[in-house]
């Protein structure tokens, strides 16, 4: 599991509201505009490969740590569904010259990227809020948390279709789920987490093995706690 420092999910999660995408779509209107007129046929390798690096740097100087802090880069592998080579002016057989149809889909794979954060953050403040924390409660405490563990993967799963590298999207958000309620797994829970949550591409854990695993991580995270509240 990545060690994100903590209140590292405050940070990305009230990054989400700054988001203005009328202000992004006017700024990539502005730049592609001129450099894409009205009856172009199609980009050299050298205009393209130009363009996607200010627009690369220009969405990183932009957009909040959403974007910026969590690998949710357009054309990541995973997620958004946006890739460089066949989504901008690179339609196949025939790309679409069109501005404003290649800005729309760079909005929209920004907005899917977005929408699986939003999801996130609701879970995880109800996971917050409903969390047993009664000195009595250490079984439905552990019960709870393995539920938040698996909805946090479904989610994730969802939203990426498990596809090239999603892995790296689960580690990330069980890091979130944690720090966004507050608790840090101590080293065992941690050990235990990085064996039973290592994926690959293409592949995603059966319901069953899914809820073992989130049960035996949960256990530990729990046994742990009541370790250091008794030293």
């Amino acid at each position: 599991m990545s060690r994100s420092p903590l209140g590292h999910w405050l940070l990305i999660r009230d990054s989400l509201e700054g988001y203005d995408p009328e202000k992004l779509i006017r700024m990539l209107r502005e730049y592609l505009a001129p450099r894409v007129p009205p009856g172009t046929r199609k980009l050299t390798d050298e205009q393209h490969a130009t363009m996607v690096k200010h627009i690369q740097r220009m969405l990183h100087q932009n957009l909040g740590p959403w974007y910026t802090e969590t690998g949710l880069y357009l054309g990541n592998e995973s997620f958004g569904g946006y890739c460089w080579c066949h989504r901008f002016f690179g339609q196949k057989p025939t790309p679409n010259m069109s501005v404003e149809a290649n800005i729309q889909l760079i909005i929209d794979a920004l907005e899917r990227s977005r929408e699986w954060l939003f999801k996130l953050d609701a879970h995880f403040q109800a996971l917050k809020r409903d969390l047993p924390s009664g000195p009595d409660d250490h079984d439905i405490r552990m019960l709870a948390l393995a539920d938040g563990l698996v909805t946090t993967m479904n989610l994730t799963m969802e939203a990426t279709g498990c596809e090239e590298a999603w892995y790296t999207f689960a580690d990330e958000a069980l890091s979130w789920m944690f720090d966004a309620i507050g608790l840090r797994p101590g080293y065992q829970a941690g050990k235990l987490m990085r064996k039973l949550f290592a994926f690959e591409s293409w592949h995603s854990p059966s319901e069953w093995e899914l809820r073992a695993s989130s049960e035996k991580v949960a256990a530990a995270v729990v046994e742990d706690e009541g370790r250091r509240h008794t030293h």
